[in-house]
């Protein structure tokens, strides 16, 4: 999902502008041995990256596969929430590293399954429309994100003409008695892929909001081991939607609530036999992380579902 991310602690998530030199790795290469020694200092920008992503994927450029499981409830106000779906989420991540940084290559699917049998869907029953209306399920790939450890120019402006360079990168992290928890409040404001004017069935208006809160649960001790590039990881994540486009719910006040928690797996054998089942058949490229190959092939949910009521419209679909 793409749009503007409201949160003041993360300067550094700005792309930079300017490349960086060769110099940066050699640093990070120079200071490796003592790393190893003392462990990961969290305000270092590589060191903080570097343990962010033994968390959240595998800094060895190998395939990561998490996994995530939880309902989706309706929020009306004034009215109890209902269970309407399971929601079943796999990740699968590769970091490649740089001088300046890595490229994170993802793809992410969240496919909608009946509450009782964990079973993916194709079609449900709106309980509040008595409608039953085709399953659209959440598959985005994102191959073209490049993580900067030094950070670079902030808010599109030039260091050298002015503007503030940033700090580096930081992911916002709490650390208490050996466990360490890195964790990022996204709230996202932007012009809805979905116009009122064209989509009205599918949309609750012409600005999209939501709210996406991520934690990744890990051992400090694990972060500063060098010799484990990934690292065992149990997640939690809440996302606050508008209505899901295809639940066909158009200005209806409220919205659906998506929290959810899983883990980081050992390879994608582990994901729970009926997902699986159902990747393999109907999406088995949502199994593998792209490729360097892969980069700037974007594919997000939104844009997927405006083609496809599209294609529909135009008898193609």
């Amino acid at each position: 999902m793409t749009g503007q991310f409201i949160n003041s602690d993360h300067p550094s998530r700005r792309r930079a502008l300017g490349a960086f030199g060769a110099s940066a790795l050699a640093a990070s290469v120079a200071t490796s041995a003592a790393r190893a020694a003392t462990g990961l200092n969290l305000e270092d920008p590589w060191d903080n990256l570097t343990a962010y992503l033994k968390a959240r994927s595998d800094i060895s450029g190998a395939v990561s596969v998490s996994w995530t499981s939880g309902y989706v409830y309706s929020h009306i106000p004034g009215q109890k929430a209902r269970v309407l779906l399971l929601g079943q989420g796999v990740k699968c991540t590769r970091c490649i590293k740089d001088e300046r940084g890595y490229e994170f290559l993802e793809r992410e699917c969240v496919i909608f399954s009946d509450p009782a049998t964990a079973e993916p869907i194709s079609t449900w029953r709106n309980p509040f429309t008595d409608r039953t209306v085709e399953v659209f399920h959440i598959r985005n790939a994102s191959a073209g994100y490049h993580i900067d450890a030094l950070g670079g120019p902030e808010d599109g402006g030039s260091a050298g003409a002015g503007g503030a360079a940033s700090k580096g990168f930081r992911m916002n992290y709490m650390e208490h008695t050996g466990d360490v928890t890195f964790y990022d409040d996204l709230f996202y404001v932007s012009p809805s892929k979905l116009s009122l004017r064209d989509y009205a069935p599918y949309t609750a208006a012409d600005v999209y909001e939501g709210a996406g809160i991520y934690h990744f649960h890990t051992k400090r001790a694990d972060l500063d081991n060098p010799d484990l590039s990934s690292v065992p990881v149990t997640t939690s994540h809440t996302g606050i939607r508008q209505w899901l486009p295809w639940m066909e719910m158009g200005q209806w006040a409220g919205g659906v609530v998506l929290p959810s928690r899983g883990k980081k797996l050992k390879n994608v054998g582990e994901i729970p036999r009926p997902l699986l089942t159902w990747l393999e058949k109907n999406s088995p490229e949502f199994l593998d992380a792209p490729t360097a190959r892969d980069k700037d092939k974007q594919k997000f949910f939104y844009e997927q579902f405006r083609e496809h009521i599209d294609k529909k419209r135009a008898g193609e679909g």
